[in-house]
């Protein structure tokens, strides 16, 4: 495409730079191929500008930046660099979301969940579901690792496209609030969009949650197209703001969710729990389902009736949802319970790397707990630090056991992590213990090594116990800092740790 096709209503292009033929877009200098377009992102901690001198001598045509540039090349002024970026890459891919119907889901904790399940429902209706989001993309068979929750404007679009080819009818994403942040999903107009709830989470980017709500809101102010519905469950925060949102657009339907009583459309009846899943019935407006799921505890019945809420806005038959709820089996790192070879220790592993994930997961497992229940977890690096002492204090108070130990630290000093989350523990006024046993009836361990942190939980368990290890769930990798003081990445997965231990076990 020449310059100024790629950039018609997006750019004012002088006529003498117009016929410019273009390769294609790239944002990263060292990827830059002759020919193609390059767009200068601020992202978290660079600016885009600094590299375009770089991004010229690799062979950039043209540049499009927030400031004017002096350089050997058309470059072309752009208050939303970040909107052109997105725009652009989906011209080049043939607009690839027109032919899909899209349907987000943001809020802090529950994203992943609602997408298998919406990915479970989408496909007991003979539809062809494609799913973008933490553990990975997948569509038509096929599974890609996810480096990002939603991945950057040129990788989504060449992601829409192989799903568009694949013949995929939807695609169900987890729409993160750094995504929206950094304008990844300028160009998608979702048919329906989900929000879960908001806890503190990401403060390391966003700075205050007032910021972080406010980024969770462009999904429902900007990319939610006219004609679509809001799903909202009213039972957390952030939902009054959603909503007056909707209410200001005044061209978007609302569909509140509650499983908590409150004033809504869609809710679930005659709730039960138990070791071997939920069971409800579902309700939206005048229509009744019974449902069933392998899914475990009080937050996951929200997942569902989110799920089901999404799915029915997208005119998916209540029967059909049904089937896809009971049909899923279980999500990756979810409360994922790994099998102990001789059926002693009920081992579960979770993704839940904030207070309010680790008081729900704890909290779903207390009560089918008959012994103790054990943590194990710890805290990333380079991350909000605030959250540390809170989730020490959440461990301290709703545990047996916990075992401090790190997460991913990243550039940051083990210990000094470990230490922030301790000033939380030793609010709670429980004993530091100095070893773990099967008879430790209360108390906290210190230990820095994950995988040592592990398999001392695993050999203090005993049967009646049960071992969560909390924060990292389907990753299969831990980040570290060398010495010298890079970071580099090792291959670590909880539920192999774990299976390990319990393979050794005396």
């Amino acid at each position: 495409m020449t310059l100024g096709e790629l950039l018609k209503d997006l750019l004012e292009v002088p006529e003498a730079h117009a016929a410019l033929p273009i390769r294609g877009v790239c944002e990263d200098s060292r990827r830059i191929r002759p020919g193609d377009l390059f767009v200068a992102i601020s992202g978290l901690t660079v600016d885009g500008c600094d590299f375009a001198d770089a991004a010229v001598r690799g062979g950039a045509a043209a540049v499009v930046a927030p400031r004017a540039l002096e350089l050997s090349v058309p470059c072309l002024v752009a208050q939303q660099p970040a909107r052109v970026l997105a725009l652009v890459a989906a011209r080049l891919q043939g607009e690839p979301a027109r032919a899909l119907r899209l349907l987000g889901v943001t809020g802090t904790n529950g994203k992943t969940t609602t997408t298998y399940l919406c990915e479970a429902i989408l496909a007991a209706a003979g539809r062809r579901p494609g799913v973008i989001g933490t553990v990975g993309y997948r569509y038509a068979g096929r599974s890609e690792p996810a480096p990002f929750t939603t991945p950057t404007a040129l990788v989504l679009q060449e992601l829409l496209a192989r799903m568009r080819d694949a013949r995929c009818t939807d695609v169900v994403a987890e729409v993160s609030s750094h995504a929206l942040e950094l304008g990844r999903v300028f160009g998608l107009d979702f048919e329906v969009a989900g929000f879960t709830h908001l806890t503190q989470d990401h403060l390391d980017l966003h700075g205050t949650m007032e910021r972080y709500l406010r980024a969770k809101l462009l999904l429902f102010s900007q990319h939610l197209r006219a004609g679509g519905t809001a799903v909202v469950n009213v039972d957390g925060a952030g939902a009054d703001e959603v909503l007056q949102v909707v209410e200001r657009r005044g061209d978007v339907a609302r569909l509140r969710c509650s499983t908590a009583g409150r004033e809504a459309e869609a809710w679930l009846d005659g709730v039960a729990h138990s070791v071997d899943g939920i069971s409800a019935t579902l309700c939206i407006r005048e229509e009744r389902v019974a449902l069933r799921s392998r899914l475990l505890g009080s937050y996951n019945a929200d997942n569902i009736l989110m799920a089901s809420s999404l799915c029915r806005a997208a005119g998916v038959p209540l029967e059909a949802i049904a089937r896809g709820v009971a049909e899923l089996r279980g999500v990756p790192g979810r409360l994922e319970r790994v099998e102990d070879p001789r059926g002693e220790l009920a081992v579960l592993v979770d993704y839940a790397h904030t207070p309010d994930a680790l008081e729900r997961a704890m909290a779903v497992l207390r009560p089918l707990c008959r012994g103790r229940l054990l943590v194990v977890f710890g805290c990333g690096g380079d991350r909000d630090r605030s959250k540390r002492p809170k989730m020490g204090r959440a461990v301290a108070r709703d545990a047996d056991l916990g075992i401090v130990t790190s997460d991913n630290p990243r550039s940051e000093d083990p210990l000094s992590i470990i230490a922030m989350i301790e000033a939380g523990v030793r609010e709670e006024q429980i004993p530091r213990l100095s070893e773990l046993s099967a008879s430790s009836a209360r108390g906290y361990l210190v230990e820095p090594d994950r995988r040592r942190a592990i398999a001392l939980a695993v050999a203090a368990a005993r049967p009646g116990d049960i071992l969560l290890i909390a924060g990292k769930g389907h990753e299969d990798y831990q980040i570290l800092r060398a010495p010298e003081g890079h970071t580099y990445k090792i291959h670590f997965d909880d539920r192999e740790v774990a299976r390990e231990a319990m393979g050794q076990r005396g």
